[in-house]
């Protein structure tokens, strides 16, 4: 008898499996006749900039379209910088005996001001030009990550110490969220500032695309601050 039910059991287990795949196997067959998606990238193509006003496409998907997408990334970073924060309580960090040569300590002096700009300069105009706030708060990390690998992490949180950042974060997730709040209380939907038209200007300006350069702006602030807090986080040793 527990012979027999061991074999019904995997008999049951393998259906199982079988039906699932069979699920599976007809969602994608579905999925890949579908237009939708042939749709959408022709629609993106050829109605992106006069719907959100920005010429960069890209952006114009990350912040409006699916602007929904970059909100559930942005989170991602906040979740993993929190759960770091709390898994590694406040420890001595163990790089602060690396030395270097007076080149490096030079160096690091003059390419600070030039990742500002470059940072600023990819989240303000990433509307306009290649860039976006993700990849201009990674440029900006780039400084406190530095000044922690070459200066040891009691100096870099010594210029811009953890309080400061988590303020930083948090103004980006709620600015995020705060900026997706106008477009549903101009009548469009949260997100969608294309949609509800929200001063859309004239493409290839520097004021047009209407929330985007703000979005670009306070996602860059998130992703800057949440990534040198997951560094200085992962560094730390008793």
């Amino acid at each position: 008898m527990s012979r027999l039910n061991e074999i019904v059991n995997k008999l049951y287990k393998i259906s199982l499996v079988l039906l699932l795949a069979t699920c599976l196997l007809f969602i994608f067959y579905k999925v890949h006749n579908i237009d939708r998606n042939r749709y959408l990238s022709e629609h993106y193509i050829n109605e992106g900039v006069e719907e959100t006003g920005s010429i960069n496409l890209v952006t114009s998907v990350l912040y409006d379209y699916r602007s929904f997408d970059t909100l559930g990334e942005a989170t991602v970073i906040l979740i993993a910088a929190a759960i770091l924060v709390f898994l590694t309580p406040p420890k001595k960090g163990v790089m602060m005996s690396n030395e270097y040569t007076i080149i490096v300590y030079q160096y690091l002096l003059y390419i600070i001001p030039f990742l500002v700009v470059l940072g600023t300069y990819l989240m303000l105009f990433g509307h306009l030009s290649a860039g976006g706030g993700f990849v201009g708060g990674v440029v900006i990390a780039m400084i406190p990550i530095l000044l922690t690998i070459t200066f040891g992490i009691e100096f870099s949180e010594y210029k811009i110490g953890p309080a400061k950042k988590s303020l930083l974060e948090n103004i980006g997730a709620i600015g995020f969220i705060l900026l997706g709040l106008v477009g549903v209380f101009i009548g469009g939907n949260f997100l969608a500032g294309g949609q509800a038209n929200i001063n859309l200007g004239n493409p290839g300006e520097l004021i047009s695309a209407g929330l985007i350069p703000s979005l670009n702006l306070v996602i860059g602030l998130k992703v800057a601050a949440g990534l040198t807090t997951i560094f200085n986080s992962l560094i730390k040793e008793e």
